[in-house]
């Protein structure tokens, strides 16, 4: 049998960091609450636990049918074998795109209608990297193997094509930096490790 993508502790982890940036806190209750009324988390939820189970083709059929159910429900289109990293914060989630190719990194904000496109030619073939700390506002584009680096803001409607550096603030299409005032403003609850590491002394 073939194993599941890291360990139930991780998956655990993941979840909770999740959790923490949409509300401050780390409860069953809270849990419960978003799983019932938030539809990001109640998406990113089920993504996490098919991502999970994803090298696991009998553990992996319940989440992937409920994962495949929202994403009808919610309008979307992403693939649950994304790399996304800890503390992701889902905006709306109607209308967004991204591939299995995509890479994602911590404490990263999606709003609704982004699409993170994979090209199959050309110098960019492939798909977006983001680095931590960065937030895609809604309706934005970003095309191809391109780096988006760390407390990055990509405005609304906003089209990328190349690679930003740290801390800009992004807008317009064609894409340019206006600012290097970063992501901090848009980027909040990000102290879950402090958080759960007190939860456990």
């Amino acid at each position: 049998m073939q194993k599941s993508n890291g360990s139930i502790q991780h998956l655990i982890y993941l979840i909770k960091s999740d959790l923490y940036r949409y509300n401050g806190e780390i409860s069953n209750l809270a849990l419960l609450r978003n799983l019932l009324t938030n539809k990001g988390f109640k998406f990113t939820f089920w993504f996490r636990v098919a991502n999970h189970f994803q090298g696991n083709s009998l553990l992996l059929f319940l989440p992937k049918l409920v994962y495949s159910y929202y994403k009808w429900t919610l309008v979307t289109d992403i693939n649950y074998r994304a790399t996304v990293g800890p503390g992701f914060e889902f905006r709306h989630v109607f209308g967004t795109t991204f591939s299995q190719h995509s890479i994602i990194g911590r404490n990263v904000v999606l709003c609704h209608g982004v699409t993170l496109g994979f090209t199959r030619r050309g110098e960019k073939q492939g798909a977006p990297t983001l680095k931590d700390g960065v937030y895609v506002g809604p309706g934005a584009l970003l095309i191809g193997k391109i780096t988006i680096g760390n407390n990055v803001v990509i405005g609304g409607n906003a089209v990328v094509t190349k690679d930003i550096p740290d801390n800009a603030v992004v807008v317009g299409n064609p894409s340019k930096v206006i600012s290097d005032k970063g992501a901090s403003d848009y980027v909040i609850n990000t102290d879950y490790d402090t958080f759960l590491k007190k939860a456990t002394a």
